[in-house]
């Protein structure tokens, strides 16, 4: 594959700013960074959609609807955070080998 279409879907490798900001990532575990992404992202998602909902559609807010959301985004960040730790770690291994 041609370099310049590689980086164009790939992305180019990372500096070292980056691959220091990610050492310092991973070196607290990925378990963490997963949990600290799932409630981000979940807690994101879910109020803008509680509020979404309530506010431009008239859903009225309830237990079982926010119950309901809750449980669409939070388990849609837990699997987001792992598709990220991958990604990064990929990066972060592809990075290390370039140079």
């Amino acid at each position: 594959m041609n370099d310049k279409l590689k980086q164009a879907l790939v992305g180019k490798s990372w500096t070292q700013k980056q691959i220091t900001k990610w050492e310092r990532t991973r070196g607290k575990g990925r378990a963490r960074y997963v949990a600290r992404f799932a409630l981000w992202w979940g807690t994101m998602a879910f109020v803008v959609m509680s509020l979404s909902l309530h506010y431009l559609k008239g859903v009225p807010f309830s237990v079982r609807g926010l119950l309901a959301i809750a449980l669409i985004w939070y388990p849609y960040g837990f699997l987001m955070g792992l598709f990220l730790w991958s990604t990064s770690e990929r990066k972060y291994s592809e990075s290390l080998n370039a140079k």
